[in-house]
C-alpha cells in the first residue's frame, strides 16, 4: 500500500453509531460515492490526526438506502471497540473514486410505483437495500413493510418513463396482508 496522504484523501461518510454486537457500524454517506464503497476493499478512519486504513470484512458491506451502509472491518470484533471509532470520517484516496457515467444506483427506485401482475398497485418503493448482490425493494402496502426480491423470476418491465416497476410477486408474499 502507498503512504497515506491526508491531502491525497476525500471525505466520502462517517460512522454514524454501532450496528448489532459483532462491531459493525452504521455509516452514512454521500450518495455520489456508493460505487467507490461498492468496490472499495478498505476505508480510512481518521486516529490521532492521522488516516489509518480498516479492511472491510468479507460480506462485510450492505447498502441501507440510498445514502447508508452497514460495515464490518477485520480489525473490529466488538461493539466495545466500535464505540472508539462512533463519529469518526470515512476518507478514500481521492484517485480512487469511482465516478458514474450514468447514474444507475440502485437508490434511483425509490419513488417509483410498484405493479403485481395478481395484486395490481401495491405502492411506492421507499428503500432498497443489497444484500450481496441481491437487491429487494421495501414497498409500503396497507401500512405494512412488505420486503420484495427484485430477481429476473420477479421484475418483468421496468417503466423508466412512467416510474413503474412491473412485478411477479412470489406466492403467499402479498397474501400475508389481505386479511
Amino acid at each position: 500500500m502507498r503512504a497515506i496522504i491526508k491531502e491525497d484523501c476525500t471525505t466520502i461518510g462517517y460512522l454514524q453509531k454501532t450496528h448489532g454486537l459483532d462491531g459493525s457500524f452504521s455509516m452514512h454517506f454521500d450518495e455520489q460515492f456508493d460505487l467507490t464503497l461498492e468496490e472499495a476493499e478498505y476505508l480510512f478512519l481518521e486516529i490521532d490526526g492521522g488516516l489509518v486504513p480498516f479492511f472491510i470484512s468479507e460480506e462485510g458491506f450492505r447498502f441501507r438506502g440510498n445514502d447508508g451502509a452497514i460495515i464490518h472491518f477485520d480489525e473490529i470484533e466488538s461493539q466495545e471497540q466500535a464505540r472508539e471509532f462512533t463519529g469518526s470520517p470515512v476518507w478514500v484516496f481521492t484517485d480512487e473514486i469511482i465516478e458514474s457515467e450514468e447514474d444507475n444506483s440502485p437508490s434511483l427506485l425509490i419513488g417509483y410505483d410498484v405493479v403485481d401482475q395478481k395484486h395490481g398497485l401495491l405502492g411506492k418503493v421507499t428503500d432498497v437495500d443489497d444484500y450481496s448482490g441481491n437487491l429487494v425493494i421495501t414497498v409500503i402496502f396497507r401500512e405494512n413493510e412488505v420486503l420484495i426480491p427484485l430477481s429476473d423470476d420477479v421484475l418483468t418491465e421496468m417503466d423508466e418513463t412512467n416510474r413503474q416497476l412491473n412485478l411477479i410477486c412470489p406466492d403467499g408474499l402479498i397474501e400475508l396482508y389481505l386479511e
